[in-house]
């Protein structure tokens, strides 16, 4: 609470100091008409703008990253269950396939780490990356037991010996 109350002044502070400026032509008006004057477009004055339009700046700049700091937690969300699946599809196929059950403990590690990133941005797709944080999960805890069983069946073989 204390550090909410210490982030609103320096919040007013930046948006006092920040330098947004708008692009404004020259004109000039004779009559009726309205005159350009015979300047190149490259050529554009600009002045700040004053407080109520930075904030206004602000707030939909703000506005519009929030949605899609969301949409970006939903894919992160997706991407858990994804590499989840895909971390105890390799322990399985790994089972077969020499060597294919290596790329299990990176899969599931990036499964854990994408997870709890979108736990993090408050994804909607919660139960996604709960989902594919517990899978990656399990994948680890069944790549270390398998470690174990073949430490022992190897240890218990060259004993025979």
């Amino acid at each position: 609470m204390r550090s909410r109350i210490h982030f609103i002044p320096l919040l007013g502070i930046s948006l006092l100091l920040m330098s947004a400026t708008i692009v404004k032509k020259d004109t000039a008006y004779t009559g009726s008409t309205l005159v350009m004057p015979s300047v190149p477009s490259t050529h554009v004055k600009a002045h700040k703008l004053n407080f109520f339009q930075r904030l206004a700046l602000k707030y939909y700049y703000l506005k519009k990253n929030k949605f899609k700091n969301d949409i970006n937690a939903d894919k992160l969300a997706s991407t858990s269950l994804v590499l989840g699946i895909s971390a105890c599809g390799a322990i399985l196929l790994g089972l077969f396939i020499p060597y294919l059950i290596l790329a299990a403990v990176p899969l599931a590690i990036a499964a854990m780490a994408t997870g709890g990133s979108a736990e993090r941005n408050h994804t909607q797709l919660i139960g996604k990356a709960r989902t594919g944080k517990a899978l990656g999960l399990g994948a680890l805890i069944a790549f270390g037991l398998i470690l174990v069983l073949a430490v022992i069946v190897l240890a218990a073989f060259v004993s025979s010996l």
